[in-house]
């Protein structure tokens, strides 16, 4: 296979589908996968790998040259996968990679281990979300009774840890988005609102504001390259793109993108910045230009989609 794929898919089909050019929308090549739902999926970024998660187990699909077959399959988890993070630079995890799930744990995996975790970190409820920090020093993860930690990867010990008020309704972490160097976190809530914390590599999580970004439920939460840009998308059927005020670590809302009909699952922007990509189970997957706030392109699919991983 070419390595010019700039995206996958997954959705409610059970295929996963590998696609080349934002202007094409034929798909370029496609894999079947019957034996689970698929419910993370992303690409490593050398682009050898696609890595997704199917119940309690993370398979990897070779795509120089393409093989449907998993070459690689780790099944550390005892309940499903909700979450993938492959670690851009090395550091503390070569040869490994993060996952996180229903099984109240978050788990660092070593690729040559098919059934055991290197560490394991543990929550009180499902881990929605994870995040790497701190120089690779630090996991963040998020759960579903609102709780964001900070873990210590050599130590294994909770550095720092947010916990909602339990009487707030919706106070599930959905989604978290790191900007390390700038200094904040952003976390999605299932009430429609995202927190903005301090991060700091030696102290406390803090809370600095929220704002009210949708009506119901948000999918995911997605700060672009330069970090300026944050993008969330919802289960009211839009994605809002919203704008870091300078000098602040406040933001404003640019623009809403609205075309999708039924839930929006999964967002990414490019890496310029110019566009992003979405998915919905309305079955596409579109691309929309952020200046115009109008859709560039619309790739349509058997039945919903619900991951999506860019790398272009």
């Amino acid at each position: 296979m070419s390595s010019n794929i700039i995206f996958v898919s997954s959705g409610y089909d059970m295929h996963i589908r590998l696609w080349s050019d934002f202007h094409d929308t034929n798909c370029k090549y496609q894999v079947e996968w019957k034996e689970n739902a698929i419910n993370a999926l992303v690409m490593t970024p050398n682009k050898d790998f696609v890595v997704f998660a199917s119940g309690n187990s993370i398979k990897f699909l070779e795509l120089h040259p393409l093989n449907p077959n998993p070459v690689i399959s780790i099944d550390s988890h005892e309940g499903l996968v909700s979450t993938i993070l492959i670690p851009q630079n090395v550091g503390n995890f070569e040869n490994c990679f993060i996952s996180a799930g229903e099984d109240c744990t978050v788990r660092i995996n070593d690729i040559r281990d098919s059934k055991g975790a290197i560490k394991t970190f543990y929550h009180s409820n499902y881990v929605n979300s994870v995040q790497i920090g701190n120089q690779n020093n630090d996991i963040i993860s998020a759960d579903e009774n609102g709780t964001i930690k900070i873990w210590d990867v050599k130590k294994g010990d909770v550095r720092s840890e947010y916990n909602s008020n339990i009487n707030e309704e919706g106070l599930a972490f959905r989604s978290i988005s790191l900007a390390e160097n700038e200094g904040y976190l952003i976390g999605a809530k299932s009430n429609g609102t995202c927190c903005v914390f301090d991060y700091d590599r030696s102290k406390e999580l803090k809370l600095l504001n929220t704002f009210n970004a949708h009506k119901t439920y948000i999918t995911k939460c997605v700060l672009n390259s330069d970090n300026n840009l944050l993008a969330t998308c919802s289960a009211d059927n839009e994605i809002g793109i919203w704008e870091k005020k300078i000098d602040a670590k406040e933001f404003e809302e640019k623009t809403k993108l609205i075309g999708h009909k039924k839930w929006v699952w999964d967002c990414d922007f490019s890496l310029d910045s110019s566009y992003l990509l979405s998915c919905s189970s309305d079955k596409t997957i579109r691309i929309w230009n952020i200046s115009s706030g109008k859709v560039f392109s619309t790739f349509s699919n058997p039945k919903g989609v619900n991951n999506i991983a860019l790398s272009d």
